[in-house]
Order: structure tokens, then sequence, then C-alpha cells
């Protein structure tokens, strides 16, 4: 039987009394979880990994980059990978990463060929006429939605778990003009779109989105993002304009040019930490958005016989964040590894679900795979992610 859109069966769970598994309290990086007996969701995701282990991965790999010069930086990426998908258990058995620093590097080798052409391009263009040129850098904006596509298409068919991988059908270049249009409203409305936007970009991802022969289908609306939002970007704009008044910019800006000397210098160092101040207060509204942006966006996130939920919060994020930004900083940087663990533990523990997949019916599909890497971020050196 084709299973259609609507068609979500719940195939037992822990409160229907069928045995299913009851994960143990998880202690995620300061964070504490329970394992989700309510309402028949149990824990999905356990991340295994330590800061410790992937902080000798990682220095290993800092110095041996260093060594070659960057070039052992695809490879480096590579064994970060496998260390975290290896230690992300789904259901008791963990991810398998299958990418390789070659398919990276190749990747970036390409993308770097094609910049060659564009500037190359682009001095032409001056030579016929200097505003051409500026057109030329428009090109990139669409460019980087296509290659977003690709990255995430990449990194979907080098996931494997319980042998079988997963993958991400559909075009990039329609998607490239998904995202530029939902970009262009967002420019006219003035962000006001923007909830409306990532229902859009979600559907066109997750509706493409295979494991095996199965499919993933997305069902959020907008609708319930708009009140977090709304407060999110008003809690931003109201604290911005006391910052603004508070500070007196425009009296510290205007005895600067009047009256440069150390005394008005430091009446405009003042004004300005008060009006960031202010601004980074008004900013903590946001990591409400953010968690009932996460929220939906699993819960929406659909797939045969199961269903999905996240239980993370604005203030478990505002948390991480904080705590994540003030080691960083007493470190120098060196507690990066701690850093990505505590992140990782934060959002995948925070996963539960409800139901039981039909593990006897999962098959590999027959879709292509990309043979290369992700190009343009390696180009960069831009992590979606991870």
């Amino acid at each position: 039987m084709e299973l259609q859109n609507d068609d979500v069966l719940y195939a037992g769970g822990a409160s229907n009394g069928q045995g299913m598994p009851q994960a143990a309290p998880v202690q995620s990086g300061g964070f504490i979880f329970n394992g989700g007996t309510q309402e028949g969701y149990r824990q999905m995701v356990q991340f295994t990994g330590s800061g410790w282990e992937l902080f000798k991965i990682w220095i290993v790999n800092f110095l041996l980059t260093i060594l070659t010069l960057g070039i052992y930086h695809f490879w480096a990426k590579v064994r970060v990978r496998k260390y975290l998908w290896a230690h992300t258990v789904v259901e008791g058995e963990p991810l398998e990463y299958t990418g390789t620093g070659k398919e990276l590097f190749f990747g970036f080798l390409i993308v770097v060929g094609v910049f060659i052409l564009y500037m190359v391009a682009q001095v032409l263009l001056e030579r016929i006429h200097p505003g051409l040129s500026a057109l030329a850098v428009l090109v990139l904006m669409p460019f980087w939605f296509f290659a977003t596509y690709r990255a995430i298409r990449y990194r979907l068919t080098r996931t494997r778990w319980r042998g079988i991988r997963f993958n991400l059908s559909g075009s990039a270049w329609k998607y490239m003009f998904v995202a530029m249009g939902q970009a262009l409203l967002n420019l006219i409305t003035l962000m006001l779109w923007y909830p409306k936007s990532r229902a859009v970009i979600s559907n066109r991802i997750v509706n493409n989105m295979w494991y095996g022969k199965r499919r993933f289908w997305f069902t959020g609306k907008a609708k319930p993002l708009y009140i977090s939002f709304l407060v999110a970007v008003l809690g931003v704009a109201a604290f911005g304009a006391a910052g603004f008044i508070l500070s007196d910019l425009p009296a510290a800006l205007s005895l600067l040019n009047g009256n440069p000397g150390e005394d008005a210098a430091k009446a405009f160092g003042k004004a300005m930490l008060v009006f960031y101040g202010m601004v980074f207060l008004g900013s903590m509204f946001s990591y409400w958005f953010f968690g009932v942006y996460i929220r939906w966006q699993v819960a929406n996130t659909r797939f045969p016989d199961i269903r999905l939920r996240s239980v993370v919060t604005g203030r478990g994020l505002l948390w991480l964040q904080l705590s994540n930004l003030l080691l960083l900083i007493c470190t120098l940087g060196l507690a990066t590894p701690w850093l990505v663990t505590r992140a990782m533990r934060y959002y995948l523990n925070t996963m539960e679900v409800e139901g039981s997949l039909d593990y006897v019916h999962l098959e590999q599909d027959a879709q292509e795979a990309p043979i290369y890497g992700e190009g343009f971020f390696e180009a960069f050196d831009v992590d979606l992610a991870v």
C-alpha cells in the first residue's frame, strides 16, 4: 500500500503498554532531560561523544593542517564528522558517515576553477562597462542557494543508519529560484515575510528527503511562528531604541567630530557600549523565537509510522549560547571541541519520537548520489552545521 502524506501510523509506544523502550533521564551539558514518557513520546537520539575525545582529534587535525599548508583540512573535516556521526545514536544504533576527504578536496578544486572563470569574466565586463562588473556580483547570491541544496544532498547521501543511506531528491536549480523568491519577499516586506519563507523553504527541502525508499514530508504552516517572531523583532527594536536614547549617541558623535580628544573618545566609547548592550539584551527575545522555530520544524517533519518532536526551550538555547561564548573567550578557542559536543548533546538529546519504525520493510533506494563534496562551502570554509 502506498503511504500518503496524512497516513501517519502510530504503531505502539510507551503509553499503550506494548513494551516500547523508555530512555533514562539524560544529562546534557548542564541540561537534564527526562527520557520522555509523557504522551507516548520517548527519547529518540542520544549523543555520546565527549569534548576530550574530540579535542584529541581536533588538535592533531590542527597540527597536520598547518604542516600540509591547509591541504589536510578536508581530511580533518571528515575525521571530525565520522566521530560526531558515530556518537549520534538513534534508537540504539549509531549513524555512519561515509564521505571522504578526497571528495571534499575535488569539490573544492571544481569550485575554485569556476571562481577563476568568474573573476576573468568580471575583469572582461569591467573593461566593457564599469557597471557590468557590479551586476556580475549578483550572480553569487543565487549560486549560494544552489550550493546550499547540493551540500545538504551530499551530507545526507553520506549518512547511513542501519546500513541504509539518506538522500535528497529534487532539483537544486528549482530550489535556487524558490529561495531567491523568498529572499526577495523578505526584503520587500522588511522581513515580515520571514516565518512564511521558512515554511516554504522547509517544505521544499523536507519533502525531498528520503531514508532508503521512504520519504519524509513537511506539514508546517507559518501562522504558529508569527507571535514569537514579532515579539523577537519588537524586543530588539524596543531595546535598540531605548539604548539609542540612553546612550545619547548623536551627542557623543557630535562631540567626537567637533572636539576630537581623549575625553570625547571615552564618551563615544561609553555611548556605543550602552547602545550595543541594550541591543544585546533585546536580542535575547530572539531565543524564544528560535526555540519555537526548532520545535515547529521538528514536529512538522513527518516520516511513515513515527512522529517527532523537540523539547528545546528558548531559555535552554540562551544558556547554551551564552555559556559557550564565555568558554570560547576564556579559553581563547581551545574549548571549541567541548562547545561542539555540548551543542550536539543539547540539540540531539532533546529529540523525541512517538511510534515505531517498520524495520522489516526498510530498503535502500536506487537514487544517485553526488560524486564530489560540498564545493562552494569548502571554498569558503562554511559549515551548514558541522
